[in-house]
């Protein structure tokens, strides 16, 4: 490594760890601003807290990576032009893409590092953040219940409390509605003036002991249903005071697993590169083998017809086969007595199917041919099948769809992970020139300079992820977005530093403004 090489290496060292925590503390902290509500005043400690932040800020460092790559690019070659060590490299005849070697290496480094962090570390993490936060609530369930919150984190049950104690323990003015019955419209609800919840010590029930309440339920009419009469319920409606009643609700839905909902919903966070191109062969083996259910498709009765003609093409073919009588003379008279009746037949009634042809080939439909009775009675019967073929149809083009939507999802993710970075090399060919140019060092205008293409950054970053979401481009185009916008910007500034030029070249406005003068 030449002494060039050792000063610019050098130099990155201490901005690079800088510029990486406080791109790390940023992130977080705007993750805290987002959840904050969700973590505090729930019960959780101190440690636990900084456990789940621990695998939080290790899944954003894809993201932190690029702002650290940008802030300290801009800082490096900022301090060397204003101490005019640019200049003086410059004059010596070096290049300003050899003065960038060494940040260059480091760049594909750090590239390297986020690709590595987004298949293995950032998988790891999302797994430990979400099975620690499943096991905190699984201990702790009264955190998900707020005073004067509706809860629907039961299935089947939507719990109101409106005062929690401290301890919480203890509950009062409590809200229960049962929605469990597979008749929604029944009304099922249970008021307490006080109670109390725990978990059981397995871990798999949450209990709540009411005191001094009322249920109020709707009864099922099981009464015999009688033709031209309506026959009232005697009792269709019960309200029971309680002293005391427990409600035992399960923990099924707090339970971490692939299969849960929430995971479902972010299983693009748990897979890395082999495992999405996996994923997305199965969904494009799936989606080929619904169209080929489409394809061979057939309506109801079109079997049955294939079947009748498969079967009048065997008994025709039997026909055939069978040796026809013949004569002592070798004549076969089975042929001539066909001849005769042909011959027989040609008279009138020939006459009139030709003439019915040519009748049909002038009609405009096939449902001119029949009368207004007769058609009527083809669409009442053929009616149903269609709707019946139709809702068919319907269902596996919505699986279609689905199907689709997944692997648009998983593409998406899929090359994100390596647009992201690219970045990293893009903001050193940013940063770099940017901070030639601008032959400012510290910490001001570097960092002001790094937030506004961070900014760029994040704004083409988000609209790739909705217009993937909409459909409304591919989404390798919606993944790669980042990229072709700010490639252009790159390219700009590293010709406006090899050249020695201003950012923007106002001189042509003064002289325009000094002749109107």
């Amino acid at each position: 490594m030449k002494q060039i090489d050792k000063l610019v290496a050098s130099s990155f060292f201490g901005p690079y760890l800088v510029a990486f925590f406080i791109a790390e503390f940023v992130l977080l902290m705007q993750f805290l601003w987002k959840y904050i509500d969700n973590i505090l005043g729930k019960g959780i400690s101190f440690f636990d807290i900084m456990e789940l932040l621990g695998y939080l800020s290790v899944t954003l460092i894809p993201m932190a990576i690029p702002l650290t790559i940008l802030i300290s690019s801009v800082l490096v070659f900022g301090n060397l032009a204003e101490r005019y060590e640019l200049s003086s490299m410059k004059s010596a005849g070096i290049s300003l893409f050899r003065i960038m070697r060494a940040g260059f290496v480091i760049a594909i480094l750090t590239c390297l590092f986020s690709i590595l962090s987004s298949n293995y570390l950032v998988p790891k993490a999302n797994f430990g953040f979400h099975s620690r936060f499943d096991a905190i609530k699984r201990a702790k369930p009264s955190m998900t219940i707020e005073e004067g919150v509706f809860n629907k984190d039961f299935r089947g049950y939507v719990i109101k409390v409106n005062k929690k104690d401290p301890d919480g323990r203890g509950i009062s003015d409590v809200l229960i509605w049962d929605h469990s019955d597979s008749d929604k419209s029944l009304e099922n609800l249970i008021t307490a003036e006080k109670g109390e919840m725990y978990v059981t010590e397995d871990g798999n029930n949450f209990v709540m002991n009411l005191f001094d309440g009322i249920q109020y339920k709707e009864l099922r009419d099981k009464s015999p249903k009688v033709k031209g009469k309506i026959k009232r319920r005697k009792y269709p409606f019960m309200r029971v005071k309680f002293a005391k009643l427990t409600k035992v609700f399960s923990m099924e839905g707090f339970s971490f697993s692939e299969s849960s909902a929430n995971i479902r919903k972010n299983k693009f966070d748990l897979l890395n590169t082999f495992q999405m191109m996996g994923a997305i062969d199965s969904l494009d083996a799936s989606i080929l083998k619904k169209l080929e259910s489409v394809e061979n498709h057939d309506f109801k009765g079109n079997e049955a017809k294939k079947k009748n003609i498969k079967k009048s093409k065997i008994v025709d073919s039997k026909r055939k086969e069978k040796p026809l009588p013949k004569t002592k003379k070798g004549v076969n008279t089975l042929k001539n007595k066909n001849k005769k009746a042909s011959k027989k037949s040609r008279n009138p009634e020939t006459e009139y199917e030709q003439k019915r042809d040519l009748e049909l080939t002038k009609l405009k439909g096939f449902t001119e041919t029949f009368d207004s009775t007769s058609l009527r009675k083809l669409l009442i019967k053929t009616y149903p099948v269609i709707i019946g073929q139709r809702d068919k149809l319907t269902s596996v083009r919505k699986r279609i769809n689905a199907l689709n939507k997944e692997k648009r999802m998983f593409r998406f993710k899929l090359n994100q992970q390596y647009s992201v970075a690219l970045i990293c090399i893009i903001f050193l060919f940013i940063g770099g020139p940017l901070g030639s140019i601008v032959k400012k060092g510290g910490y001001g205008y570097p960092l002001l300079y790094a937030i506004i293409f961070y900014m760029i950054f994040m704004m083409s970053f988000i609209a790739g992820q909705k217009l993937n979401r909409s459909a409304s481009v591919d989404p390798f185009v919606a993944a790669w977005l980042p990229c072709m916008i700010l490639i252009p910007i790159s390219v700009f500034l590293t010709y406006k530093a090899i050249k020695d030029q201003q950012l923007f070249d106002l001189s042509a406005l003064k002289s325009i403004f000094s002749k109107n003068k």
